[in-house]
């Protein structure tokens, strides 16, 4: 499976809390020498995938063109764009083989018995 699609099964499994926890190298899926590892362009795409998945759990995932919520003269902004170039870049900051790991407990979890 590619790393984008990993990604996208994730959020279908209801995993965009755990896949921000992945990134912020606060769960046990998490790889700190990789995310320790990465270069420049590779950590700004990071976290704007961070910022992208948080706007999701706080806003929910906007469908329509609607890309900013304004909350008490805040403005929040999701950046699906750069959600979409992190996951071409090939997801940096997560290890595909850890995500897929991640997938697959969500799976068994949530098979009846």
């Amino acid at each position: 499976m590619s790393e984008e699609s990993l990604v996208d099964r994730a959020l279908e499994l209801g995993l965009t809390k755990e896949l921000l926890a992945v990134l912020e190298g606060n769960s046990k899926y998490s790889d700190l020498d990789s995310i320790d590892s990465l270069d420049r362009h590779s950590r700004r795409l990071r976290a704007m995938a961070m910022i992208h998945l948080k706007f999701m759990l706080e806003f929910g995932s906007l469908e329509s063109e609607r890309k900013q919520v304004e909350v008490s003269g805040k403005v929040y902004s999701s950046y699906p764009e750069y959600f979409s170039a992190w996951k071409l870049a090939g997801i940096p900051g997560i290890l595909p083989h850890r995500l897929d790991a991640m997938i697959k407990e969500a799976e068994l979890l949530k098979q009846p018995y």
